[in-house]
């Protein structure tokens, strides 16, 4: 018979589930600043190229914060 070792306790017994939300949610706060510096930036920009390429890279950020979003309110309510 083999030895559990701690990260397999921890994964079925969901501890460290606090540490990993903290994560999730320090993760969304860096998207977030990303984002409204992606669009600060979008709005100052003037030439095709450099607004294409932002507008680009805002889309992908907004998908992210939207993920990070619902995966945080996942886990604050398998948390509670």
């Amino acid at each position: 018979m083999r030895e559990i070792n701690e990260k397999e306790i921890a994964a079925v017994s969901g501890a460290g589930l606090p540490e990993f939300l903290g994560d999730v949610n320090s993760a969304l706060t860096d998207v977030s600043g990303l984002l409204d510096s992606t669009l600060t930036s979008l709005k100052e920009s003037t030439t095709f190229g450099e607004r294409l390429s932002l507008t680009f890279r805002a889309l992908g950020l907004n998908v992210a914060k939207s993920f990070l979003s619902a995966f945080s309110g996942f886990l604050t309510t398998i948390s509670a």
